[in-house]
């Protein structure tokens, strides 16, 4: 009876993440209480919610131990020998099941690490590498303060919940960023297995197995790190690349023992790259401005892109539908040189400046040298003038 009423409350739970779904696809109405949505192209936060509000973030601590040791260890192939005191006080954590006497390397240990969030992996790199817990943190401390991060701080390396661990969207988004540059870590952040070879053991992302346990399709989905606890919320550290364009995406503070994470995650990603995409909205070579030229033969002086220019807008949004605004030098003199900024050509959507374009002069004009003329001129009438008197008196 036990097993049929599981079965029935998971297919009811399934009915209501697909209506959720459908509902959210063209509203982004999201359960979690913090997200920052980054686009990777132009290095730009496109969406956030709460963003730099201090919370708990669970296992997404283990991505700042992850890019720790890995920016602290010459040789991830180094063996470790898990000791007792690795395994302590993990009750109640997700664990990859390691025993005392088990040797891995680094390597192994950091895919068990993010994949199944294995506090046993956290634990061990973390006294193996600084000796203790409290050094490991302060490492881990010293580490974001290079990133730039300045809301966080961590005492442990796995997310256990406490008032001396906590981040934000914001400050996650920016560890990630930079840890992304890492290769090894962007490696081991998009595998979704692992086989620990010196134990016989295969790891699995805690997205997947979620994933396949409520048949939710996560594909969109291409790098993950997933977190929980019940001060956190469920949490989600994402990445993916849809239709070229490169997104980062943390939710923070879902509803406990939910998937809400996953779904807001999905809709959120659907949500941009449904209804936003890259537009022209400058071509190389298109003319923006023609300027008049005094004292020239060249009467007119054509301010034109240099570049093709694409920005992330709006699908609805055409290049016909924009305003451009030239504010600047109206009339060029010969104290305009080559170089010298004219002015700035503002695009705008509905009066709303998306892009200021700056331009400069590309080319030297030839002036009319009206001094040189006039000189010139006095010259040739006082010799004429000069040649008269001559003639006249013989």
């Amino acid at each position: 009876m036990y097993n049929n009423y599981g079965d029935n409350m998971k297919k009811i739970l399934l009915v209501f993440i697909t209506l959720f779904l459908f509902i959210n696809i063209n509203a982004l109405e999201i359960n979690s209480k913090n997200a920052i949505l980054y686009n990777m192209n132009d290095k730009k936060v496109i969406y956030e919610k709460n963003s730099e509000e201090v919370v708990q973030i669970a296992s997404l601590t283990k991505i700042v131990t992850a890019i720790t040791v890995i920016e602290n260890t010459e040789d991830l192939n180094k063996e470790v020998i898990i000791t007792k005191e690795m395994l302590k006080g993990l009750e109640g954590y997700a664990k990859a099941g390691f025993k005392v006497g088990d040797k891995l390397t680094y390597l192994d240990m950091l895919y068990a690490l993010m994949l199944p969030s294995a506090a046993d992996a956290a634990q061990a790199l973390a006294i193996d590498k600084s000796g203790s817990i409290e050094e490991f943190s302060n490492l881990m401390n010293q580490k974001i303060l290079e990133i730039g991060v300045t809301n966080s701080k961590f005492d442990n390396p796995i997310g256990m919940d406490s008032e001396n661990n906590y981040s934000t969207a914001y400050d996650l988004a920016k560890i990630l960023i930079y840890s992304l540059e890492n290769e090894t870590f962007k490696k081991i952040f998009n595998t979704n297995y692992h086989t620990i070879n010196s134990i016989n053991k295969k790891v699995e992302k805690t997205l997947i197995t979620t994933s396949n346990l409520y048949d939710i399709d996560s594909s969109i989905i291409k790098g993950a790190k997933t977190g929980f606890t019940y001060d956190a919320g469920m949490c989600l550290a994402s990445t993916t690349t849809i239709d070229d364009v490169d997104y980062l995406l943390i939710t923070l503070g879902a509803e406990v023992r939910t998937v809400n994470n996953l779904v807001d995650t999905i809709n959120i990603y659907e949500y941009y790259s449904n209804n936003y995409g890259y537009i022209n909205i400058l071509s190389k070579g298109e003319l923006l401005k023609t300027i008049k030229v005094k004292n020239s033969k060249t009467k007119n002086y054509d301010i034109v892109s240099k570049d093709d220019i694409e920005l992330y807008l709006e699908k609805n949004i055409s290049k016909e539908k924009l305003t451009y605004k030239y504010e600047g030098i109206e009339e060029l003199n010969k104290d305009i040189k080559k170089g010298d900024k004219l002015g700035i050509v503002k695009i705008l959507n509905n009066e709303e400046i998306i892009y200021t374009y700056d331009a400069y002069l590309g080319t030297d004009i030839k002036y009319y040298n009206y001094p040189l003329y006039i000189g010139i001129g006095i010259a040739l009438i006082l010799i004429i003038v000069i040649i008269l008197k001559l003639i006249k008196k013989k």
